[in-house]
């Protein structure tokens, strides 16, 4: 992409990093359209099947948007608008991946870069990490759509707590309220993010992205009796699938199953 964000192929693995370090990762607003194109990129390769979301350095995952740009790029409600857009539009490619996906969370993790971290697949907390949500200090209001995602994992009163205080809350915290799958100490985070992604990438493809289908049905109509009935049927298509012949015969032949990833 450019400097600021890179991606980075490691045989099935592709990240995705925001390389801003002296700055603690804050994005920019054309880091957000560069981050919309990196996820969009990512999506039609056959070659990935996982993506980790990360920043540069120890610092910082991204301290949030890039404020010093405010002035310019949110100074009327146009302008606010179509920021809004471009930041929505990055986190959606994100979500819509249908790829496992992981934010690998150190240090700071505030604002539009918490924002972004939901809507990842997973997020692997690093004992040093804390997030939070303080835009009521600047004036701002977070979206339906992130705070529907923040309440579904931590509930409304943990919702409420970070958007009303404006606090950030530390790893362990954010694991107890569901927001952290996982919390890893410093000196094992990078080993523990590499042998989860190992461990993804080794299972299909094909069953990664009808299980994503299953939970994005269940997060936009609720419950299974309002999926509609063509959503509900998906599901069973997985033993018309290569890669469930594959995880039959490698069962039986007691070896590891060799996936096609298409």
């Amino acid at each position: 992409m450019n400097e600021q964000v890179l991606i980075e192929r490691n045989g099935p693995v592709a990240r995705v990093v925001l390389n801003r370090p002296e700055r603690r990762n804050a994005v920019s607003l054309a880091m957000w359209r560069q981050l919309a194109e990196a996820f969009d990129a990512l999506e039609p390769d056959q070659a990935v099947r996982v993506v980790v979301v990360t920043g540069a350095g120890d610092a910082a995952f991204s301290a949030g948007a890039d404020i010093t740009e405010f002035e310019e790029t949110r100074s009327t409600p146009e302008k606010a608008r179509s920021y809004r857009e471009t930041f929505e539009s990055a986190c959606h490619a994100l979500a819509r991946l249908s790829k496992p996906t992981i934010a690998a969370v150190r240090g700071y993790c505030i604002g539009g870069g918490f924002e972004l971290a939901l809507s990842a697949d997973l997020r692997i907390a690093s004992t040093g990490a804390s997030f939070g949500i303080p835009a009521g200090r600047m004036g701002l209001a977070i979206g339906h759509r992130f705070v529907q995602r923040m309440t579904a994992l931590a509930g409304p009163g943990h919702a409420a707590y970070l958007l009303l205080t404006g606090r950030s809350v530390d790893a362990a915290q954010a694991y107890a309220m569901g927001l952290a799958n996982t919390v890893v100490s410093d000196d094992d985070f990078d080993a523990y993010v590499a042998g989860l992604v190992g461990d993804i990438a080794a299972l299909s493809s094909n069953s990664h992205r009808l299980h994503k289908g299953v939970l994005a049905d269940l997060e936009a109509y609720g419950a299974s009796p309002d999926v509609p009935p063509e959503r509900l049927a998906l599901p069973q298509s997985a033993t018309a699938h290569a890669d469930f012949h594959e995880g039959v015969r490698a069962f039986l032949e007691r070896r590891k199953p060799d996936f096609g990833g298409t």
